[in-house]
């Protein structure tokens, strides 16, 4: 069970670090160093991935605890 768990997040943080280079880095480099504005892309593209999960257990437990 904990290798599934952990398979299942290895593909997820692929998949995650995948869209987010897609979205925020150049298709072309000529240098193999990024651009300050790409790092500053890259690491909010991450960072929402990372909260997310946080913001909908946030809601659901307002809604729970509205009812």
């Amino acid at each position: 069970m904990e290798r599934a768990a952990a398979e299942a997040n290895i593909a997820m943080m692929s998949k995650m670090l995948s869209l987010c280079r897609e979205k925020t880095l150049k298709k072309s480099h000529t240098s193999d160093q990024l651009s300050a504005d790409e790092k500053k892309q890259f690491q909010n593209c991450v960072l929402k991935y990372f909260e997310t999960p946080n913001h909908v257990m946030s809601a659901l437990n307002s809604m729970g605890g509205a009812q």
